[in-house]
């Protein structure tokens, strides 16, 4: 099953990195994620969220957060729309129910009406 992160929103940040201190280098991003098969894909309610530093390239953990960092990752967090979560059925999940229903309705066929099979 393979595994992908549809990005709901990335915003960078006018806080100050608490690593390097540089300014609008900070960036949030929130993602959901989306399991794909050969049946079926499936998004996921969970969200992840990261903040990382552009310029030192390190990630944020919500422990080094200062209050403004903290007050606007809640603000964008109010903001983000979520894909309905769910599962979406491909077109070869659709093809096996079909056989599946063709091979049943012909079995019952034979088993409750052989005499329409004899010669």
């Amino acid at each position: 099953m393979k595994t992908e992160y549809i990005v709901l929103k990335e915003t960078v940040l006018n806080n100050n990195c608490p690593e390097c201190y540089s300014t609008e280098s900070l960036l949030l991003s929130f993602k959901q994620k989306k399991s794909f098969s050969k049946l079926f894909i499936k998004t996921k309610k969970e969200v992840v969220e990261s903040m990382d530093c552009k310029k030192c390239e390190t990630t944020i953990f919500p422990g080094r957060w200062t209050d403004d960092i903290e007050r606007v990752y809640n603000y964008h967090k109010k903001t983000i729309n979520l894909k309905p979560s769910g599962i979406k059925f491909t077109g070869l999940f659709y093809l096996i129910v079909i056989v599946v229903v063709i091979i049943a309705v012909a079995l019952g066929i034979f088993l409750l009406r052989p005499d329409l099979f004899q010669m």
